[in-house]
């Protein structure tokens, strides 16, 4: 039962992730980017429960952004369960539970995202347009994913306690 209830805790936070993301957030006037709330719900998931989960959640939210039109199909697949994963390896043998250590995590998943983003999507077809993608694509995107993530987080953690759902190596403390 244990297994359903996780599936059911990640499955509603990629749908409420993606809705905002695709769905509310771009409609919002003066908001000069939209945070990237499907790779926050990567990082938690595997933070929280695994490499596997961190994988297969990554896939999932990849495939989400790859069907409306990326262009190649599973483009955002490979980056998004490559970072599910990767964050999920992390969490074993990370020792420090801070919330700090989260978001430097964060920005390092961001910083892989987008520079997959570039290296694909902008130098291969020859535009070197790298300052501009940097001041007005990739900081304001990262800004605002931090603002959303502590909160998309602390909902995950209060849907593990309230189901008793089992995290890898604890919570993490916020000091």
């Amino acid at each position: 039962m244990s297994g359903l209830k996780r599936f059911l805790v990640i499955a509603v936070s990629v749908a409420f992730a993606f809705l905002l993301q695709c769905i509310v957030l771009p409609k919002i006037p003066n908001l000069i980017a939209v945070p990237n709330l499907l790779l926050a719900v990567v990082l938690t998931t595997g933070f929280l429960f695994g490499k596997v989960r961190g994988l297969f959640t990554g896939v999932v939210c990849g495939l989400l952004l790859d069907i409306p039109g990326s262009g190649v199909p599973g483009f955002y697949t490979l980056i998004f369960s490559l970072l599910g994963y990767g964050d999920g390896v992390l969490s074993e043998h990370m020792e420090s539970e801070l919330i700090p250590v989260l978001y430097v995590l964060l920005l390092v998943n961001e910083v892989c995202c987008h520079a997959y983003v570039y290296v694909f999507s902008f130098l291969i077809r020859k535009s070197f347009s790298f300052l501009p993608y940097v001041t007005q694509v990739f900081v304001p995107e990262i800004l605002l994913t931090m603002v959303f993530f502590l909160p998309l987080y602390g909902l995950l953690i209060l849907a593990a306690r309230k189901w008793d759902l089992k995290v890898n190596k604890g919570e993490v403390k916020v000091v």
